[in-house]
């Protein structure tokens, strides 16, 4: 049987539906009983959605072809 814990290691892995058969079928039954576990994992889920939803939009003014060049030639030179 799945403990607290074992949800906690598997969070991610739940949510992204990367498990085992036999090993998501203890998980799930483990929600059913335990109300903590399924707010932790109803937190997650919140925290991703607003995250996707306010992830700020970088902009990378990274030249990584003279970056890649400068680190060749400083190859050279060791």
């Amino acid at each position: 049987m799945a403990e607290c814990k074992d949800i906690a290691e598997e969070a991610s892995n739940i949510l992204n539906g990367d498990l085992p058969f036999r090993k998501r079928i203890a998980l799930h039954i483990h929600l059913f009983y335990c109300s903590c576990c399924r707010n932790y994992i109803q937190q997650l889920k919140q925290t991703i959605a607003t995250i996707s939803v306010f992830r700020p939009i970088e902009k990378d003014s990274t030249d990584m072809s003279a970056l890649a060049k400068q680190l060749q030639e400083l190859a050279k030179k060791q």
